[in-house]
């Protein structure tokens, strides 16, 4: 977990590079890699440095890397500006220095993210395997069934086949980025002709700067930079779960605070904390609505950020599968509700709902199994973490991914108190569900309420629901 101590570092690494900048004495290249909400600001930083806002219409170009053939940037790179002074150039979510050698890395990344309900991780981690085989926007668009794709296509993007529970799993992420413009980037591996413009010295006079979510620090392209420019690391640290750690959350915090001069009691902080998530960008937007949202007031308390807050950390599948495994309808139905209310996507509550009902089926079978005269009602997180963790078969873990350990113990819990036969009923209702979101005009809402009303009242079946509104 990266200390307080660490993150004042990695600011003084970027103000050190901004004051050698300002003195003139500046790189011919810079390279921020991490999360593009950190990256940016940083880019942004040296731009203003180097580049009066007088001189920026004249002596600034930015392109989006992952459309951008690096050639285009380079003849840039090559014009001095119009005006005098430094020219910069930012090339913005380069794929770069991506390598195809990990695509079988970046695919467990990717089904490893879905498995733990970050359908937006999973999407871009998508979205850079299919531009890395070559995937025109407009293929990408036609594939609208995975399991129809051949396997030596499936291989050509994933590097191994996939099993028909990930190829499913892809539809509805397709299905994600589509409905969001999530876009494919026209990569090709341009990083030996970015190399040898290197070798040759960029132009005097000239800035190139890159951001990139991720790089393959094994590269010739990423030792070069470091050897001829800067190159900093701004990845958010996170908790095994994939959320942002605590100092990750505070750093950011703290940044949005000083700039409003607001500060946050500490039950605020608390609760904030829970509610954070793993997207620092989402994290950030969500702090300033916030700070707006609160006038005049210096101080952020704990009911401002339940009002204003979304609940990031999606500790709400966990009430709403409570509600369901004790068949409360009072409690599940107001659940839902709000997620619509806060703008949740049907599909994406529809993907998170299917992904705990399935680990839930996943946990009565090894209580039934291998975890058989082991779990006890009342057993203690202590007891369980000792004793049942450990009994926990391989396949099983696999499917759990990293959840944290009590996350595995509340999962336990709720599927203590369910039948598989019940589970495996709800799978196939939510499959129905999800058919006939995807080829009619229902109601999202009405169905998903159906489903909640029918489970609670233990006939959950609606395969063939009453008339929905359109």
């Amino acid at each position: 977990m990266r200390s307080d101590a660490a993150a004042r570092g990695r600011q003084a690494e970027i103000d050190a590079l901004l004051q050698t900048a300002a003195a003139g004495k500046y790189k011919p290249i810079y390279l921020f890699t991490g999360e593009p909400f950190h990256t940016a600001a940083a880019a942004k930083a040296v731009v203003d440095v180097l580049v009066p806002a007088a001189s920026r219409d004249f002596n600034f170009e930015s392109y989006d890397g992952r459309a951008t053939a690096i050639g285009n940037v380079l003849d840039s790179l090559r014009m001095r500006g119009f005006l005098s002074g430094v020219k910069v150039v930012w090339l913005r979510e380069a794929t770069l220095f991506l390598s195809g050698e990990k695509r079988g890395d970046v695919a467990k990344a990717l089904f490893q993210e879905l498995a733990e309900g970050h359908e937006r991780d999973a999407a871009e981690k998508l979205l850079s395997l299919v531009a890395l085989a070559g995937w025109s926007q407009e293929q990408f668009a036609a594939a609208a069934r995975w399991s129809g794709l051949s396997k030596t296509r499936i291989k050509d993007v994933f590097g191994d086949e996939l099993d028909g529970q990930q190829l499913a799993s892809l539809d509805g992420l397709h299905q994600f980025c589509l409905a969001r413009d999530l876009l494919v980037g026209a990569y090709r591996d341009d990083s030996g002709t970015l190399l040898d413009f290197l070798d040759a010295g960029v132009t005097e006079g000239s800035v190139l700067v890159i951001t990139a979510s991720t790089v393959d620090t094994r590269k010739k392209l990423f030792k070069k930079v470091q050897e001829v420019g800067a190159v900093v690391d701004l990845s958010a640290e996170r908790e095994r779960s994939g959320a942002l750690s605590r100092e990750s959350v505070d750093e950011l915090l703290s940044r949005v605070l000083q700039s409003h001069r607001k500060r946050m009691a500490p039950s605020a902080h608390e609760m904030l904390l829970r509610r954070a998530g793993g997207d620092p960008a989402l994290l950030a937007a969500e702090l300033e609505k916030l700070c707006i949202a609160v006038g005049e007031r210096n101080t952020i308390d704990e009911a401002d950020v339940g009002r204003n807050v979304l609940d990031m950390a999606e500790s709400w599948i966990f009430d709403f599968t409570a509600a369901l495994t004790a068949r409360q309808v009072t409690r599940a139905l107001p659940l839902l509700h709000g997620l619509f209310e806060q703008g949740e996507p049907p599909l994406r509550l529809l993907a998170m709902i299917v992904r705990e009902v399935r680990l839930l089926l996943v946990a009565r079978e090894c209580l039934d199994s291998a975890l058989r005269g082991t779990w006890r009602a009342d057993l203690p997180y202590n007891a369980f973490q000792s004793r049942v963790l450990p009994q926990i078969d391989a396949e099983s873990s696999a499917a759990f991914g990293k959840s944290h350990p009590f996350v595995l113990y509340r999962r336990f819990q709720d599927a203590a108190r369910m039948s598989a036969r019940d589970l495996r009923t709800a799978m196939i209702d939510l499959a129905a569900i999800d058919a006939r979101l995807k080829s009619s005009r229902t109601d999202p809402a009405f169905l998903l309420e159906a489903f909640v009303i029918g489970w609670c009242r233990g006939n959950a079946t609606i395969r063939n629901p009453p008339m929905a509104r359109v």
